[in-house]
């Protein structure tokens, strides 16, 4: 938690300095993103996006060609991910499971602008993203029915994952950003699970964001 502290308060420092600076595609621009998260784990025999969280985090991005059209953007995010069902109750019986997993991640993303029009007087752009991100998990928690499950082996404590998404922006500092990710690896193996063929866990995700650009 103090390095999550201290990596968000050299992000804050950066962030201030750029905000400073007038649009311009030779220098660096930062802002804040903030939004809801709905996952999944592949491969533990649940479906659906039900287990649904929050997400937070910076962002600093910079122009790599002369028109804008084209950036990088690096970001420091905290993510919710995790897995959930519920059935109701038969027989004085509920079928429960919960898991929340919280990471820290680095997302490295490649912006490119598809689309530019001015409606009302005001500027609107499609911008698509794709790039990788590694995490690294800081809190999990797997409970049923009976309470906190025991005994499984934790989940891997870096993720390597694919990221991809479209972003709206409406003016100039201002977007709604829908993103898809990953896991490219496994997070965690099974191991514990008998009579079945073992299917290696993923995380997958969908992400809804507001995005600030200074």
């Amino acid at each position: 938690m103090k390095k999550l502290i201290v990596c968000l308060a050299i992000f804050a420092v950066v962030l201030s300095a750029v905000a400073q600076e007038k649009p311009d595609v030779s220098r660096f621009y930062g802002g804040v993103r903030v939004g809801f998260t709905a996952s999944q784990i592949s491969g533990d025999d649940l479906s659906g996006f039900h287990q649904v969280g929050a997400s937070a985090g910076l962002f600093v991005n910079h122009a790599v060609n002369a028109s804008g059209s084209l950036k990088l953007q690096l970001e420091l995010d905290f993510t919710m991910k995790g897995s959930h069902s519920y059935t109701p109750p038969k027989h004085y019986e509920v079928d429960f499971y919960s898991l929340r997993l919280g990471y820290v991640e680095v997302p490295l993303l490649l912006e490119w602008a598809v689309g530019k029009w001015t409606m009302w007087g005001r500027p609107f752009q499609f911008e698509l993203e794709v790039g990788p991100a590694l995490g690294v998990v800081v809190f999990q928690r797997e409970r049923e029915a009976t309470g906190v499950i025991v005994g499984r082996p934790p989940f891997r404590r870096f993720e390597f994952s694919g990221m991809a998404g479209l972003s709206f922006k409406i003016a100039d500092h201002h977007s709604v950003n829908f993103r898809f990710s990953n896991s490219l690896i496994p997070v965690r193996i099974p191991t514990w699970v008998y009579g079945r063929v073992i299917k290696k866990q993923f995380n997958t995700l969908l992400t809804l964001s507001y995005c600030y650009q200074f």
